[in-house]
């Protein structure tokens, strides 16, 4: 079994320090294998933001962190450092944009989909995601499949549309050719758990849609409280099956706690709800 807690859109600069207090507490508690972040880790890229998701992260002290940039993650206001050195602060503080998590049962492929000269929209690097795939160690048993983009290929609600992935279509059916059975993300700051069955009616094998809200920033929307979303495998299962639960951060209390359960099985067009 691998646990895996996708966290997404701290915007550091924006943090709520009651909302950062009861997160640590919620991971300490659930002792992930890996902790991925999905982008947007600043509000505006500033080395100061940086030191503190960076210090946030490292007091964590849990097994595996990656962490992938945002759009936020890009220089705004300083079109020279845009220009010239969009990436240097996230790389000082978290080294490579893009890269890959070995687990057990479980493997990660983090992606940069971001770009200086774009605003807010996404594109996904296909070449990036071949490479990395082609990187896969191989195993006696199918490894679970995850990629991670910071926008999505879908979102929660219409509104949000426009900020899906540029060519979303394209990007869908690359993950279905790459085999991934999860496609993590985040940039909307609403959570979403469903599968491509009905966006992408047409794919090869059908994949798990799993967007994570914001955890910690006080940029929230009407209805998505802070949140992040938490991906149990079970490979000791007979049919294989993946949880994903959303966990909501609760104000009464101040604690973090799950909102939603949904099971997945891995059935003969794809990933399908149990």
């Amino acid at each position: 079994m691998t646990v895996i807690a996708h966290l997404s859109d701290p915007h550091f600069g924006t943090e709520i320090p009651a909302v950062l207090q009861a997160l640590q507490i919620a991971l300490h508690a659930l002792q992930p294998d890996l902790v991925i972040v999905s982008g947007d880790m600043t509000q505006r890229a500033r080395k100061h933001e940086f030191r503190s998701a960076r210090n946030f992260l490292d007091g964590l002290n849990l097994p595996a962190i990656m962490v992938i940039p945002g759009n936020h993650d890009i220089p705004l206001f300083n079109v020279l450092a845009r220009a010239l050195t969009p990436y240097r602060n996230y790389c000082d503080a978290f080294g490579t944009p893009y890269g890959m998590w070995t687990g057990t049962d479980t493997v990660v492929m983090a992606l940069d989909s971001t770009s200086p000269v774009r605003h807010t929209r996404g594109k996904l690097r296909t070449g990036q995601l071949a490479d990395l795939a082609s990187r896969i160690p191989p195993s006696t048993t199918p490894r679970l499949r995850i990629a991670c983009a910071h926008q999505p290929l879908h979102t929660a609600w219409l509104e949000d549309q426009h900020e899906v992935l540029i060519d979303a279509g394209n990007a869908a059916d690359a993950f279905a050719r790459h085999d991934v059975d999860i496609v993590l993300s985040g940039h909307v700051h609403v959570p979403l758990v469903t599968t491509t069955h009905k966006v992408f009616p047409d794919l090869r094998r059908h994949f798990i849609l799993s967007g994570a809200g914001t955890a910690v920033s006080h940029r929230t929307r009407p209805g998505a409280p802070n949140s992040f979303n938490v991906i149990t495998t079970c490979p000791e299962s007979a049919v294989r099956s993946v949880e994903v639960a959303i966990w909501r951060f609760d104000p009464d209390h101040c604690r973090f706690a799950v909102h939603q359960i949904t099971q997945f099985h891995l059935g003969a067009s794809g990933w399908e709800p149990m």
